[in-house]
């Protein structure tokens, strides 16, 4: 049977199903059509394109059955062990979909979609090693496609499975040298692993390969701290910014990234001019909506109080809020040094979560509110090694503390707080790719988030009875143990000032704007970095008072 016909004949059949099922229910029609094909005794591939077409007809549960007739006929055929896998994923029988899965690479390994789906299932499920497990085995089947390894690639990185990814990289450039996609992805995962020189050099690779890899740009920036006024990767920047030939995309992230090694030289002339042209760029690439987030902080500080779910003992979640810049990543990195503490990095569950329940209207209803717990805690809980408490850095998460407190009434908040120009200018010499954080590009919206920040705490501190810890980044540069002494009251962790001094070689996966500073030891020439651009930034001074 060539192809139309087969898909013809499966359409029938599918259309017949679908239309008996609207007026009988899915029961009697499902039993006429098992009935139908097993008389007829098709081969497997159109079995498998009936349970195909139902899956994506809406039919589920129907096709599971279907698929699992076409399997006592052929029951060593790996694509029909795939669709049912499929079928059971969409309609939630996960233990048997992966049971389906496994068999399917069983009986054949380099099944690409049996692989991927597996691994998607276990990621949207919490099993995050589990994952990347199956993305590793894949790619040791499929080593010699590049656009898979690519993939694969990001797949890992998006499950912060740095360390697996790594030798993966390495073996993907040394096989496709010209592939600037796979450069770019193996930089990036040196660079966030603290391997600076293997990162400095895939990124470079990866934009002279093609300058459109626009990130690369920027992380190239963040391999070292430049000393030198003939540095290689200075002048390569210095010239795809003063160039016309590079995609807009590419020519903002050079030019902050540009900008950031003027700023190592001590340049601060010409960083601020630098920074200035880029932020104008960025600012009409991603434009802030003031209004839109007026409204979000109005609604807020208006907002009736919701209910509390009771707390999960096992699981106790550690926010660390603030306005972005203000040592949210020092401070998590020192704290995921204690073994009993996983740091999670920034996580978007909170505000994705809450956009979802105020669409749905549901932010007061109480099992609409159990469930999104659940799901963050098993996201956040993972298929590691359980630990006593696991941190999400996301300094925005101070816009919804209310929403953290009814989840998990349990949950710490550690605030951040910094010097108010200071926090400016590092805000204003960041490009960062989120839209949330647009307002980072004008110094007028990053006045207005910074007041609308302090607004929101001190509104939470009066409606919420969360335990909340300010921690002072000049404080904590200044005197790292006496600040983790505070930090290990608060979280009853008698052992982490011994952290204080720990070798900075060892930290684990930094994959921020920070991943440089994390690494090193604490230092304060951060502190008071204003006072040298204000000449040149008087904005820094007319907008800003300082708040300690």
């Amino acid at each position: 049977m060539n192809t139309t016909t087969l898909m013809a004949s499966v359409d029938e059949v599918v259309a017949s199903f679908a239309a008996d099922s609207a007026t009988k229910g899915p029961l009697l029609p499902l039993a006429t059509l098992l009935a139908r094909l097993r008389s007829a005794s098709p081969d497997a591939r159109f079995w498998g394109a009936v349970g195909d077409a139902m899956i994506r007809n809406g039919f589920a549960e129907p096709a599971a059955a279907v698929l699992a007739a076409g399997l006592q006929q052929h029951p060593q055929n790996a694509e029909l062990l795939y669709l049912r896998g499929n079928a059971l994923r969409v309609s939630a029988r996960y233990q048997e979909a992966e049971q389906e899965f496994r068999a399917a690479l069983a009986l054949a390994p380099r099944h690409r979609n049996a692989s991927l789906s597996l691994a998607f299932m276990l990621r949207e499920l919490g099993r995050v090693d589990a994952a990347a497990q199956v993305a590793v085995s894949l790619w040791q089947h499929q080593r010699d496609d590049a656009d898979l390894t690519a993939a694969l690639l990001e797949f890992l990185r998006e499950c912060a499975a740095h360390a697996a990814a790594a030798p993966i990289a390495m073996a993907a450039q040394t096989r496709w040298p010209q592939h600037a996609r796979i450069a770019a992805l193996a930089g990036e995962l040196a660079l966030a692993l603290g391997d600076f020189p293997g990162a400095r050099a895939a990124l470079r690779r990866a934009v002279e390969l093609d300058p459109g890899q626009s990130s690369a740009w920027l992380r190239l920036s963040y391999c070292t701290h430049c000393d030198d006024a003939s540095d290689p990767d200075l002048l390569l920047l210095e010239a795809a910014w003063t160039g016309d030939s590079l995609p807009p995309a590419s020519r903002i992230c050079a030019g902050f990234g540009l900008a950031k090694l003027r700023d190592d030289l001590d340049d601060v002339a010409q960083a601020s001019s630098v920074l200035r042209a880029a932020n104008a760029l960025a600012r009409a690439a991603s434009p802030w909506d003031a209004a839109k987030w007026r409204a979000l902080v109005e609604r807020q500080l208006a907002a009736r109080s919701l209910p509390t779910l009771e707390p999960d003992s096992t699981f106790v979640p550690v926010f660390i809020v603030g306005m972005p810049r203000t040592g949210t990543t020092l401070l998590a990195t020192r704290l995921a040094r204690h073994p009993q503490v996983h740091d999670r990095g920034e996580l978007n569950w909170i505000a994705s979560m809450h956009a979802h329940l105020a669409s749905q209207d549901a932010l007061t209803d109480r099992a609409a509110l159990q469930a999104i717990a659940s799901l963050i805690t098993t996201q956040v809980r993972r298929d590691d090694a359980p630990a006593r408490y696991y941190v999400d850095k996301n300094p925005l998460n101070f816009r919804y503390l209310n929403l953290i407190h009814a989840l998990f009434p349990n949950a710490r908040v550690i605030h951040c707080r910094r010097g108010a120009r200071d926090t400016a200018l590092s805000l204003w010499s960041q490009h960062f790719a989120h839209p949330d954080l647009a307002f980072s590009y004008d110094f007028d919206a990053i006045a207005q988030v910074a007041a609308d920040h302090d607004a929101l705490m001190q509104h939470w501190r009066t409606r919420l009875p969360l335990p909340i810890l300010d921690v002072s980044y000049e404080a904590l540069v200044a005197e790292p143990d006496a600040q983790l002494s505070r930090l290990a009251d608060f979280l009853a962790l008698p052992s982490l000032s011994e952290l204080a001094g720990a070798d900075y070689a060892v930290t684990r996966v930094i994959a921020t704007a920070s991943v440089w500073q994390a690494r090193q030891p604490v230092y304060t020439q951060s502190v008071g970095r204003w006072k040298r651009y204000a000449p040149f930034i008087p904005e820094l001074t007319a907008m800003f008072q300082e708040n300690g």
